[in-house]
């Protein structure tokens, strides 16, 4: 039952990640096209919990693939990205749409999911 769920849920990713890009491209789109700005721009330090580099790469990129926010860095120990949001209206909500977005990866790279907790802050889970 475990490798049956494993592929429905990589069969779910590309089909969450497209509603993502589409989402956001409509909020960034509407920002522009209506008067005024409602950008609250922010560099984000988001502690992770992807083990192997596939899983970073794939959360960097699927980051930067979403209109609005782009990965800066990447560290390893502890595992870490830098990304700039261009609607961080707060810290926490913003940390939790990453946490969400990686949540889906590692959904679909694991057999068994993703693991449980979130990661302490600043370091690894």
């Amino acid at each position: 039952m475990t490798h049956l769920m494993w592929a429905l849920r990589v069969l779910r990713f590309p089909f969450y990640a497209g509603w993502e890009i589409i989402r956001t491209s409509f909020e960034v789109m509407w920002d522009i096209v209506t008067p005024g700005s409602a950008s609250t721009p922010a560099f984000v330090e988001v502690p992770i919990r992807c083990g192997s580099d596939l899983e970073t790469t794939m959360l960097a990129n699927l980051i930067s693939l979403t209109p609005g926010t782009v990965t800066v860095a990447v560290r390893r120990a502890p595992a870490t990205l830098w990304v700039h949001g261009l609607y961080v209206k707060d810290r926490a909500s913003f940390l939790e749409g990453i946490r969400e977005m990686e949540n889906h990866i590692l959904a679909a790279t694991r057999l068994t999911g993703p693991p449980e907790s979130a990661p302490a802050e600043g370091g690894r889970n």
